[in-house]
């Protein structure tokens, strides 16, 4: 069992290019925060209230995760085959977070915000979408989602992870501040990674979606009619 593995983590294979999105996240975040911060407590804000549940930075971290949504988004219809599926999977990984961070519809909010029923279909529409692509990119890619997990390339995701749990475990111990900073960091990672997706689809030459959709169900069709 050991051997299979360490043999995978040995291989050779498409690698994560962009080796500073940890510290242009960090920068960014600091930037951001740090404005918000200044700009709200003259404005009368405490600092509770600028780090507490739907609040600035909140609002600051739902502004993050559509526009990483949204590269994404442009991103996956630009790139082909194992740079696509990293794409949908930023896009469907940051509007799962989107949903999780909108407010729930109670009260006087009722402006951007998601029912408790709704909430947990948005989220669910999210993950089969995920689902659905993976099935495909293994089926057109034997083993692509080998090399998409490796950690050679997926390692900003463990990152992400990480920063979010150490998030968790600041909300457990009731420290505000450090639990939305570091949820801060976490999805600024993931913008960072969808900026740089985009910004790589624009050099891509691309074949107009019709002809690369119809191409893509050939190929998937041909295995499966050909056992």
């Amino acid at each position: 069992m050991i051997k299979p593995i360490m043999a995978w983590l040995r291989s050779s294979g498409p690698t994560w290019q962009y080796n500073r999105i940890w510290l242009d996240a960090l920068i960014a975040t600091l930037c951001f925060n740090v404005i918000a911060y200044v700009i709200f407590s003259r404005m009368g804000y405490t600092t509770f209230e600028i780090f507490e549940e739907d609040g600035p930075i909140e609002d600051l971290q739902s502004l993050s995760l559509a526009i990483t949504a949204l590269l994404a988004g442009l991103a996956f219809f630009r790139t082909r085959v194992l740079a696509r599926y990293v794409a949908v999977t930023t896009a469907c990984i940051a509007f799962v977070f989107f949903m999780r961070e909108m407010p729930i519809c109670r009260g006087t909010t009722t402006v951007f915000c998601v029912s408790k029923t709704g909430l947990p279909i948005f989220i669910g529409l999210a993950v089969l979408v995920l689902l659905i692509a993976t099935i495909f990119f293994e089926l057109r890619h034997r083993g692509g989602i080998l090399r998409a997990i490796h950690p050679r390339l997926s390692w900003p995701l463990g990152l992400i992870a990480f920063v979010l749990a150490a998030s968790q475990a600041s909300e457990h111990f009731d420290i505000v501040t450090a639990e939305e900073s570091l949820e801060s960091y976490g999805f600024m990672i993931l913008t960072m990674s969808a900026v740089w997706l985009f910004r790589f689809s624009r050099k891509q030459p691309v074949e107009p979606l019709k002809v690369r959709a119809r191409a893509g169900f050939h190929k998937l069709m041909h295995p499966l009619s050909h056992p």
